[in-house]
């Protein structure tokens, strides 16, 4: 882990980006003024489940993957967020250890404030707890719809969803940008098995079918996405049938042919 300078990234439009949107000029300055930047090669630790909490990061650029050991000594996934997500701020409200490991994906960079700046920041500005109500709210919700998707909604589907999430391509609850030049997600097979909590084997058949169609292509330790429309369709089917609909909808209107109707 390395210390840069003020100046590598833009830490005010970082900041309005993820969890201090729309506040006064004051506690922008004052976030901007007590925050480090810290740049992590792919794979380090960043910090360990059952440490102390030593403070609270907003991700600049790169992704964080939150891992938990299982009872095999192998690490299962729990969640991957990607700029300009934050993370930390759980063991700061409770005051109880790290819940996961977070190591850095690909080459990441993070804005730190400490555990004394954010509680200072938190002090002499209480309408920052507003801030992350909606954030935690936001997070509870994406998990009930996480639960429910993987009670009822097939693998492909699941799959699907996740890697137009993390390649930025749509939006999700714990991952909120869009990217338009996002295609790649840094995950190998493996990753998205124990993301999803499906063996290594039945994610590989659904990516190789998918390569074989056009829709990705696989490389070492990531994902290439080629299609984004084509797997929108199988993630959101019900957003394609809707699209659809108003498609056939707006022809019939225009052009008066039953057939169209009909189709609705």
């Amino acid at each position: 882990m390395q210390n840069h300078g003020p100046d590598d990234i833009d830490r005010a439009a970082l900041l309005r980006s993820s969890w201090l949107s729309d506040v006064p000029e004051e506690i922008l300055r004052a976030a901007c003024a007590c925050a480090a930047v810290r740049t992590f090669g792919d794979g380090i630790l960043i910090h360990a489940r059952g440490a102390e909490a030593d403070g609270f990061y907003t991700i600049a650029s790169g992704a964080v993957r939150f891992t938990r050991a299982t009872a095999d000594g192998h690490s299962s996934i729990i969640a991957v967020l990607g700029a300009p997500n934050c993370f930390g701020e759980i063991s700061l409200f409770d005051g109880l250890p790290r819940s996961h490991d977070a190591h850095a994906a690909g080459d990441t960079t993070l804005l730190f404030h400490s555990r004394t700046d954010f509680k200072n920041l938190l002090a002499r500005y209480p309408q920052i707890y507003e801030r992350f109500l909606k954030v935690l709210s936001m997070r509870l919700r994406a998990t009930f719809d996480m639960v429910e998707e993987a009670a009822v909604a097939p693998l492909s589907q699941r799959l699907a969803r996740r890697l137009l999430e993390l390649a930025h391509i749509k939006p999700s609850a714990l991952n909120a940008d869009v990217d338009a030049h996002g295609r790649e997600v840094p995950l190998t097979q493996e990753d998205l098995g124990h993301l999803l909590g499906k063996s290594r084997q039945s994610i590989s058949k659904i990516l190789h079918y998918w390569e074989q169609k056009g829709l990705i292509q696989t490389k070492y330790g990531r994902i290439s996405i080629k299609q984004p429309l084509a797997l929108s369709a199988l993630a959101y089917p019900e957003q394609s049938q809707g699209s659809a609909r108003s498609a056939l909808r707006e022809r019939s209107e225009a052009t008066g042919d039953p057939h169209f109707k009909e189709a609705l």
